[in-house]
């Protein structure tokens, strides 16, 4: 590793499993110190524990506003003010179309894929403000794109988090503090197993114009750059990480 994330401090949400922990992985072999942020306490810890002695695990529902404000002043008491933030945490929910969807479901999955960044952002932006340095990376989706049947909540709140994006990138363009988002494709994690079965993960590998999906690794591997000072001129910027499935215009 190239070391580019020393001396720097991320809190990665998601971090107890599939992309959130290759994340936290790669950010931790760049040299950083890193809070690994996840529902699930005991995944966290586990995370943390991989990560080595500079590293934290910490319980916190992202769409929490209380939660997360406990959680960053523990990161700050303990590793130190938050450099770069990687918002993972997101959830499916449940298919089905917008005529049998609940209004529970719609509003906890918008809650965790776009209120959850948008907490995050806002309590550890006044640090990276003053600082004038900073790395918000955000989890689109080809979804977004694309769109799908019967996942109307999460198509919804993953073309919210590109616009989201945007917007801040301008309101933190001027302290130096850039916003991008990751797109990735279907990626070998929990998520798609949620509902597709490992013969219709095969055929989307035969799909992929790469002839496979997308390994969390891919996509940390473009979150570490983004993170680094090699990118300090990206800002308002989605990247689609998935094999040319999707292509942005």
């Amino acid at each position: 590793m190239s070391g580019r994330l020393d001396g720097r401090v991320a809190l990665v949400t998601g971090a107890g499993q599939g992309i959130g922990k290759a994340v936290a992985l790669r950010f931790a072999r760049e040299g950083a110190c890193v809070a690994a942020v996840d529902v699930n306490g005991e995944t966290a810890r586990a995370t943390a524990t991989e990560l080595g002695p500079r590293a934290l695990g910490l319980v916190a529902d992202v769409s929490d506003a209380g939660a997360i404000d406990r959680a960053v002043g523990e990161i700050e008491r303990t590793l130190g003010l938050v450099d770069v933030l990687a918002n993972i945490a997101g959830v499916y929910g449940w298919h089905a179309p917008i005529r049998e969807q609940t209004l529970e479901n719609w509003q906890r999955v918008l809650e965790v894929n776009l209120t959850g960044p948008f907490l995050c952002a806002k309590r550890v932006l006044p640090g990276m403000v003053e600082r004038r340095w900073g790395r918000i990376i955000n989890v689109a989706s080809g979804h977004a794109l694309g769109g799908r049947a019967n996942v109307s909540p999460y198509t919804a709140s993953k073309t919210a988090v590109i616009g989201f994006t945007k917007a801040l990138a301008l309101e933190v363009a001027r302290s130096q503090v850039t916003v991008n988002s990751v797109m990735p494709g279907i990626t070998d994690t929990a998520m798609p197993r949620l509902y597709a079965s490992e013969e219709r993960l095969a055929a989307q590998n035969a799909l992929n114009p790469m002839g496979r999906i997308g390994r969390p690794e891919d996509i940390a591997n473009v979150m570490s750059f983004l993170a680094s000072e090699d990118a300090a001129y990206i800002t308002g910027q989605t990247i689609a990480v998935n094999g040319g499935i999707r292509e942005l215009p």
